[in-house]
């Protein structure tokens, strides 16, 4: 048995979260909320989400992401690990139940199969909790950040999990396991690492950079509601 559950002989699924299991942003909705609770600064939150629509919609470099997730950090640089943990869980609630038929039939698939299914995200791992137990997924694997004495330092605490840091956090997460007949569902191109290593990668819902790839590299596409 691997570190985290997963067999070494059984086949595993990744999902990616935003846009592939949800329909939009977890990182958007989670800041909303805590913007109403007023654990962060509404001020500091909408520069960051003002940041992160220009990133969504342009794509950046991997060191752009970073920094982008550094100011993230930073929006919450000082809250209680505590204060926040009721909202993650209520946000994370939601999020689970919006209705994505396609892809929790994609997950079904899977689970029917007797395959370990890992929500792998950049959303915090915390959020990436919530919504993949709710959705019946084995295991969660998201962005950690850093906390002190109780309250968060505005630091990552390890790899970012994005792009080729995805692949780290998951070996961190689960050791070595087999992607060799490993199965993933991301929608981004910043996801080509974690696609390029799987057996059978799939698009779900994809920008139009992994649309292209995935068509020259026929891949499946997978465009649900």
């Amino acid at each position: 048995m691997a570190p985290g559950g997963a067999d070494r002989a059984t086949p595993i699924a990744l999902f990616d979260l935003d846009r592939t299991l949800l329909p939009g942003s977890s990182l958007e909705a989670l800041g909303r909320a805590l913007a109403a609770e007023g654990l962060v600064s509404r001020r500091r939150l909408a520069r960051a989400a003002a940041e992160q629509v220009r990133f969504t919609r342009r794509g950046a470099s991997d060191a752009t992401a970073t920094r982008l997730c550094t100011e993230g950090l930073g929006v919450i640089a000082g809250v209680e690990r505590d204060r926040l943990a009721p909202v993650v869980q209520r946000v994370g609630e939601e999020l689970a139940d919006l209705p994505v038929p396609g892809t929790r039939a994609l997950v079904q698939r899977h689970l029917d199969a007797g395959h370990f299914c890992v929500v792998l995200s950049a959303s915090p791992q915390e959020l990436v909790e919530v919504v993949c137990s709710r959705l019946g997924l084995h295991r969660a694997v998201g962005t950690c950040a850093a906390v002190a004495d109780g309250r968060f330092t505005g630091a990552l605490d390890g790899v970012f999990c994005y792009g080729p840091g995805k692949l780290a956090r998951l070996r961190q997460a689960l050791g070595q396991v087999d992607l060799g007949q490993a199965w993933a569902y991301a929608d981004s191109i910043s996801d080509l690492p974690v696609l390029s290593a799987c057996a059978h990668p799939v698009a779900v819902n994809p920008d139009r950079q992994l649309r292209k790839l995935a068509r020259t590299n026929a891949w499946p596409i997978f465009d649900v509601g």
